[in-house]
């Protein structure tokens, strides 16, 4: 009998703690912050840390498409990986960046009503992809035929997200520039959506580097390198 009640315990520490710690107590911190305004002689900069979140429609298309599956939204720890030296993963854009890009804290996710952590990163993570974001066009190609970018990606296509239409007096402005080899009929062209639109948008907005009050300002404040 004492064996058994000394599994059962064992069992219930095993799954229980992990619950407690992962999940209960963290929510419990999550539910007590509250935005903090920044100190301008201090800070370097105004406002209220975290930013109102933006282009809430195209982060609802983010969503729906399942981009959560494959990308994070969360710069790791420097004990825990080397995500702030990757290049091009926060504000500075150089080759081999002077400093790490900051970890994301708990606040960062306090104007969005779901954290998009990410379910693994089969992609890179996207957390401040804003700074290294192309042009609209770009991102619209990279949307309708990832391999006219990169022959190898495993990004699907997003071809729902646009429509071919034929083309009537002026070429669309907004009309996808894809190679000859992905090119749509002679006659056609490829134009995004609403939807498209929306999520190219959300993924330009994306900037989660900004300073923490009471921290030292990091380059959030300084024009980005491109």
């Amino acid at each position: 009998m004492t064996n058994f009640r000394t599994f059962i315990l064992g069992l219930t520490a095993a799954f229980g703690l992990p619950w407690l710690c992962l999940i209960v107590l963290p929510a419990m911190q999550y539910q007590q912050l509250t935005p903090v305004a920044y100190d301008k002689d201090k800070d370097g900069v105004e406002g209220i840390y975290p930013p109102a979140p933006v282009n809430d429609q195209g982060k609802l298309v983010y969503v729906r498409e399942g981009c959560n599956q494959c990308h994070t939204q969360m710069i790791r720890p420097q004990q825990l990986g080397l995500d702030g030296w990757y290049k091009g993963w926060g504000q500075d854009q150089e080759g081999r960046p002077t400093a790490p890009v900051r970890p994301n804290v708990l606040r960062d996710y306090l104007s969005e009503k779901y954290a998009l952590l990410g379910v693994q990163r089969v992609g890179p993570d996207l957390a401040n992809y804003g700074w290294r974001a192309p042009a609209e066009a770009a991102l619209y190609q990279h949307l309708y035929s990832p391999r006219s970018v990169h022959d190898w990606s495993t990004m699907p296509a997003y071809t729902h997200l646009f429509r071919v239409q034929k083309i009537q007096g002026p070429v669309s402005t907004d009309a996808v520039k894809l190679p000859k080899k992905f090119a749509v009929a002679a006659g056609f062209e490829v134009v995004p959506t609403l939807e498209a639109k929306q999520l190219v948008q959300y993924l330009q907005s994306l900037k989660k580097d900004y300073p923490i009050p009471g921290q030292s300002a990091a380059v959030a404040a300084a024009p980005a390198k491109k």
